[in-house]
């Protein structure tokens, strides 16, 4: 009883882990690095809280160590997504011309799982071993979908299986989707064609601003002098103004990804470059 009973659990475990894997592994990676972060704070607290821009550096160090790892891993995930749905078009076209020359559906996935598809090419290989252990091609889609994890695909799926279970054939079925998909990725890529000068500008417009706030803070800022001894509001500047920059780098960041790729997870490496490079400009200018 034991032994069934761990068994059991076991099984129970693996399917939970695999299901969640991708959750845990953020979740661990993101604990890790608050820890990390917290620790990185604490000592610059201990040992540069007196030396401004030593201090100011640290601390955007640590904030870099908290949020980069966690983000990444998203982003990377973000990137895998949008690869698989960019080849899946071409698949189920192959699929279908396959089909039309008179092969089977297992005949004509076969013929594929050898092709260059990419990131796509484990999917195929597990798609194809299924449809030969004779799962029904309308459950293999499901698991497919469920294993991308992309919202895209998993409409795509639903819509085949609906479509074909209403008395489609499968080569016609196919065909459409796959250039309704081709359609779609074309209308994609004509968007970040054309929001490619947007973006430039917002780059340029940020790195305007900032050289406003640097000439602020070497010129302007020196005027401020409330006599000496006492702390007045030119000692506070410096660092409104870097958290501005900070601010502004980290929003004009993901207001481009959102324009470029339609996804805010694909601004964070714009987030991440203007946010960095603005702040570590700003405190070396000061």
């Amino acid at each position: 009883m034991m032994k069934k009973a761990k068994g059991i659990i076991g099984k129970l475990k693996s399917q939970i882990n695999e299901k969640h894997s991708g959750r845990v592994d953020i979740m661990a990676v993101g604990l890790i690095s608050a820890l990390a972060g917290l620790v990185i704070e604490y000592i610059n607290i201990q040992l540069f809280v007196n030396q401004e821009q030593a201090f100011a550096l640290v601390s955007l160090f640590g904030v870099l160590v908290i949020l980069v790892p966690p983000l990444s891993i998203k982003y990377y995930r973000f990137s895998i997504t949008k690869k698989l749905e960019e080849s899946f078009p071409k698949f189920l076209s192959d699929v279908t011309s396959n089909i039309k020359s008179g092969m089977t559906l297992p005949q004509a996935l076969r013929a594929l799982q050898y092709d260059s598809y990419g990131k796509l090419g484990p999917y195929i290989k597990e798609i194809n071993a299924k449809i030969s252990w004779g799962v029904p091609f309308n459950k293999v889609l499901t698991d497919f979908a469920k294993k991308t994890e992309s919202p895209n695909l998993s409409r795509t799926a639903h819509s085949i299986i609906e479509a074909h279970r209403s008395g489609g054939t499968m080569d016609t079925v196919l065909q459409a989707v796959s250039e309704s998909l081709y359609e779609l990725e074309k209308i994609k890529k004509e968007r970040s064609s054309s929001v490619y000068s947007q973006m430039l500008n917002g780059y340029m417009i940020y790195f305007i601003f900032l050289a406003v706030i640097i000439g602020m803070s070497r010129f302007l800022l020196p005027t401020f002098n409330f006599g000496e001894g006492g702390t007045g509001f030119s000692d506070t500047l410096p660092a409104i103004f870097r958290n501005i920059v900070l601010i502004q780098g980290v929003f004009a960041g993901l207001t481009i990804g959102k324009m470029s790729e339609g996804r805010m997870i694909s601004g964070v490496k714009h987030a991440t470059v203007l946010a960095v490079v603005g702040f570590a400009v700003v405190v070396l200018a000061g």
